[in-house]
């Protein structure tokens, strides 16, 4: 593909990521005017670097999980380190479990609120090669401790994700995601029961190397706190990460102990048909997946 069919191509890719923006920013459905008056709104920057590591170039294998994200808002920063593990069963199914600890800088009492999480997930990533489009789902349960009280917070999340890339040889694509988080309990340090927030995110995305890709966009979060809502307005800035060891080439067939020594072949100087053992050759491309 030439540069020029590229740079024809990436206002086309954009499109409807543009459209949707101007979508999400002048829909009345995104903050109601009627509830305006009562509920917060707000402006944030997310950053985060999610990365996974594969023990073995195809499943079934163990995996290592780690997401480090940092977010700022009006009123306070929030840090979030979740390492975990897991095991693949299949290219399109895996199960995961881990920690997570999320530490909370309020500007207003210069104090810091600490939670820590135990979590459990499980993950389907179809894929629809002809069309290039690749589809997540997600479910976690989390087992939520906060220093402000001794209860235990159950919550669920279920995310949804769908990129499209119009070809393997284009490395831009759109992404689009949605996760829904659903309290299970009403612990006695605030964790809220029922719908507690929903996230939508819609942004390009620049597949940098067959193991990292880098997502920018917006995201619309809502916090559901009865008559006092939240609706935050986030840049978000997203890299992920995911090494796999490449395939163990075949070893040679020993030869049998009477047979005779293979000819030399003739090498005339600087045929490139015939490389040395310590010389890369071209065809050997990096392996793994974002």
């Amino acid at each position: 593909m030439t540069d020029r069919t590229s740079a024809a191509r990436a206002p086309l890719v954009l499109a409807p990521f543009m459209a949707l923006c101007a979508a999400l920013a002048t829909s009345g459905l995104l903050a109601p005017a009627a509830a305006r008056a009562q509920d917060r709104e707000d402006a944030q920057a997310w950053s985060a670097l999610l990365a996974t590591a594969q023990t073995a170039p195809a499943p079934p294998n163990f995996a290592l999980w780690l997401d480090v994200h940092g977010r700022r808002g009006g009123a306070n920063t929030i840090v979030l380190l979740r390492p975990g593990v897991g095991f693949a069963i299949t290219p399109w199914l895996s199960v995961w479990a881990g920690y997570a600890w999320i530490p909370t800088f309020d500007d207003a009492t210069s104090t810091i609120t600490h939670e820590h999480r135990i979590w459990q997930q499980a993950i389907l990533s179809p894929r629809l090669e002809a069309l290039g489009l690749a589809f997540q789902s997600r479910t976690r349960l989390e087992q939520r401790f906060s220093e402000l009280g001794g209860d235990v917070a159950l919550r669920v999340r279920q995310f949804v994700r769908a990129n499209w890339q119009p070809s393997p040889d284009f490395p831009m694509g759109i992404a689009v995601w949605d996760e829904l988080f659903v309290g299970l309990t009403q612990p006695d340090w605030g964790a809220p029961q029922g719908i507690d927030q929903n996230r939508l995110f819609v942004g390009p995305f620049l597949q940098m190397a067959p193991w990292a890709r880098l997502e920018a966009g917006y995201a619309f979060v809502y916090l559901d706190r009865g008559d006092r809502d939240l609706y935050a307005h986030v840049l978000a800035v997203n890299l992920f990460v995911s090494p796999r060891p490449a395939p163990e080439a075949a070893a040679p067939e020993a030869a049998a102990p009477d047979a005779p020594p293979p000819e030399e072949p003739a090498q005339a100087p600087g045929d490139p048909e015939l490389r040395s053992a310590d010389e890369p050759t071209p065809e050997i491309a990096a392996t793994g997946g974002a």
